[in-house]
């Protein structure tokens, strides 16, 4: 996700989003729940976890495509709607919708530096980890799964698993396992989402370091690290049915071409493929760009049909932001463009998904636009995540957050001259339990019944 500030200020993304389903059957929940019970008893080593995983719920579990479907049982069994939410702000700093920083710190890559710089590795890796130990906790997914969802898209950078000289963390698996084994526990599927690449795949401080130019596109070495990054995650999570699939590349509009999108998707594919067969793939549709003269925009036509380069098991997934009017019929325009760009392309026989969205809150009723927006995509089959589970952008039913902070809201410490103590402290006060309550006007449209 971009940062929306700025974005509300400017016209940039097309999309939509939003699909409801009725809930995971209880045969396949108890499946669900066996697995993930194993899971946590080998605790976070998932080269050991999914071997441990019980071959039945694991072939039940197992998601795949067929044709516009995602299927149980690795492609063969019931078609499951992935509908959820992103865990945003949380393994990726953005600072515009969680309490990063009070000093006007930009994104997560200077948050990091400046704690690193004044109490040295060690501590700041620690505040780190208390902040994300605040962020989300294991009561959010019990939240996530009492709404009747079924799925979480975790946004991470590649600073969660390396340094910035790329060399490995110690555990670079050990908070993206911590979610997708407690996540499991409570019936929901993870979506592993590269939210950063190094270089940057755009100058948004949502890919963790704003960038005036973003090089990953046009840097050989860049892109050989992030092949690299996801061999070594596809092999970390290769049998694991806890995982929905991975999502390669998030919001990359700064590809200097469609060609050039395509070929690093290529890449990534393939490196994926190379390590894990059976998981799902998540290509995004998310640039905008001119091809042949004619402007392309946030969709299905940024991508290429999966048969020209062999792609299978693949999920197309576009995001819905629309920022050209916010109101009721220009919401429900964008959500139907999106229904009538995925018909068009039903030739392809690829899943969609849209990944973000966000209809904001257009007056005088917003919840009838949320409530229409999931209706429309849930009876098309196009599975969602809503832009987020929550947000510090405002309390009460401002749009950003499916919970939202209770006003007064917490501190938010600052990084250049808090100590340590008072930067623990602060971001220890944002869980969700003490700060936060549910969106009204959230709840009706994206609560599945059970």
């Amino acid at each position: 996700m971009a940062n929306a500030p700025s974005l509300l200020m400017r016209s940039r993304k097309r999309g939509a989003k939003v699909a409801l389903h009725a809930p995971v059957p209880s045969r396949f929940g108890k499946q669900i729940a066996a697995g993930a019970m194993l899971l946590t008893c080998v605790g976070a080593d998932a080269s050991i976890a999914p071997r441990a995983v019980a071959a039945s719920a694991q072939s039940h579990a197992f998601l795949a495509t067929s044709g516009t479907a995602i299927r149980t049982n690795s492609g063969r069994g019931k078609k499951i709607l992935l509908r959820g939410v992103n865990l945003g702000g949380y393994l990726v700093f953005e600072p515009w919708m969680c309490p990063m920083d009070s000093s006007g710190l930009k994104d997560d890559y200077a948050a990091r530096r400046v704690l690193k710089r004044r109490f040295g590795p060690k501590i700041a890796q620690q505040l780190i980890a208390d902040y994300e130990r605040s962020w989300i906790q294991n009561s959010d997914f019990n939240n996530i799964s009492k709404l009747g969802l079924n799925v979480i898209r975790l946004p991470i950078w590649y600073m969660n698993l390396q340094h910035h000289d790329g060399t490995w963390r110690r555990h670079p698996f050990k908070q993206i396992d911590w979610v997708v084994r407690h996540a499991w526990a409570h019936g929901l599927y993870t979506i592993v989402d590269m939210h950063g690449v190094p270089g940057g795949q755009s100058n948004s401080d949502d890919t963790g370091r704003m960038r005036k130019h973003p090089k990953f596109f046009n840097n050989a070495a860049d892109i050989n690290r992030t092949v690299a990054l996801w061999r070594r995650i596809a092999r970390h999570f290769r049998g694991n049915p806890a995982v929905a699939g991975y999502d390669l590349l998030n919001e990359p509009t700064a590809a200097p071409s469609r060609a050039a999108l395509w070929a690093v998707y290529r890449r990534l594919y393939t490196a994926v493929r190379s390590a894990d067969p059976a998981h799902i793939i998540f290509v995004e549709g998310c640039w905008s760009g001119n091809v042949h003269g004619k402007n392309i925009g946030w969709g299905w036509n940024a991508l290429p049909a999966p048969t020209r380069f062999h792609w299978r098991n693949v999920v197309y997934e576009m995001h819905s932001y629309n920022w050209d009017g916010n109101s009721t019929p220009a919401q429900m325009q964008n959500t139907n463009g999106q229904v009538r760009d995925f018909q068009a392309h039903k030739k392809w026989n690829v899943p969609c998904y849209i990944g973000e969205f966000n209809v904001l809150a257009p007056a005088p009723n917003p919840e009838k636009i949320w409530a229409y927006t999931a209706k429309t995509w849930s009876a098309q089959g196009m599975s969602w995540t809503m832009w987020s589970y929550k947000a510090a952008h405002g309390t009460g039913n401002d749009s950003w957050g499916l919970y939202n902070p209770r006003a007064p809201m917490p501190p938010t410490p600052n990084l250049r001259t808090d100590s340590a103590k008072v930067i623990r402290r602060d971001w220890q006060k944002w869980s969700t339990a003490r700060s936060f309550a549910i969106n009204s006007m959230l709840r009706p449209a994206l609560a599945i019944s059970r």
